[in-house]
């Protein structure tokens, strides 16, 4: 039979550690993907001898790769710097079926509609 504190063995009879359907942890464990994206940010944060954050010179790093042509660097340039698309489905009165395209950041004045 064990012994010590390490190892806690339970009697037949005696009631478990915890209640039914209570947890011993009801915080749980912190997400690594929490922890990792924090560790990032803040080094991302940092301010290097130039003055600049890391954020900025990598910012800057992806512009310059963009404008010698970097296939990579220009999609991810598109994909943070335009509006995403926004797809609205429109049955009006008569019973055309209307797509209607709205843009995020503009809101209103660049709809596009293609009627079927």
């Amino acid at each position: 039979m064990p012994s010590g504190n390490a190892e806690q063995v339970r009697i037949k009879g005696q009631p478990h550690r915890w209640a039914k359907g209570e947890s011993g942890n009801p915080s749980g464990r912190k997400n690594k993907h929490d922890c990792l994206l924090d560790c990032i940010k803040e080094e991302l944060e940092k301010k290097e001898p130039n003055g600049l954050t890391k954020e900025q010179m990598v910012a800057s790093a992806l512009v310059q790769m963009a404008s010698r042509g970097n296939i990579k660097a220009i999609g991810i340039l598109l994909e943070y710097t335009t509006p995403k698309p926004v797809q609205a489905l429109d049955v009006n009165s008569t019973g055309k079926l209307e797509i209607v395209w709205r843009y995020e950041a503009e809101g209103k004045g660049n709809d596009a509609s293609n009627g079927f």
